[in-house]
């Protein structure tokens, strides 16, 4: 057998005793009773030609009407909590997302910032000369002292200006 307890408990419902078997405790049972009562007592007390047995009757009614009704209110509610956390996974599942693009775009800064870093440092360093612009830098600078004219010297060099040797 099973190890609740059953407990035995005298109540009166509409004058009638009946001794109640149940696992629930004393103090509930005779809430319960105590509920029906009262809802035996306000239906006589609204109609009172109607019989004991009627009133018990309409009593069961009204109390089936307020279980059928509630129960009814807990579907429409657990329906209410399925809905908002499926609301609750889509969020969350943007969330995550989101917070991987984040993670992602900090990285591109982080790498856009390195060689950004990069660049000025080439910036600053002088570019290397190629090959042909020496060659013509060299051939100008011949041709100017053949000439005596005056020689003048490309970006780059140390002295910008020379007077025919003088500076």
């Amino acid at each position: 057998m099973d190890n609740k307890t059953r407990n035995h408990i005298k109540i009166e419902i509409a004058g009638t005793r009946f001794t109640v078997v149940s696992e629930e405790s004393e103090l509930y049972t005779r809430s319960v009773a105590e509920r029906l009562n009262s809802e035996i007592n306000s239906i006589r007390r609204a109609a009172p030609g109607l019989s004991a047995n009627s009133a018990v009757m309409l009593a069961a009614l009204n109390i089936c009407d307020v279980l059928i009704k509630t129960e009814e209110d807990a579907d429409g509610l657990r329906h209410q909590i399925k809905d908002y956390l499926n609301e609750a996974a889509k969020y969350r599942s943007s969330f995550e997302e989101s917070e991987q693009e984040n993670e992602r775009l900090r990285k591109d800064l982080e790498t856009l910032r390195k060689r950004l870093g990069e660049k000025s440092k080439l910036a600053n360093e002088p570019s290397p000369v190629s090959p042909a612009v020496k060659a013509v830098r060299k051939s100008a600078l011949a041709e100017a002292e053949d000439e005596g004219a005056e020689q003048v010297t490309f970006f780059g060099s140390k002295n910008r200006r020379k007077d025919n040797g003088k500076a």
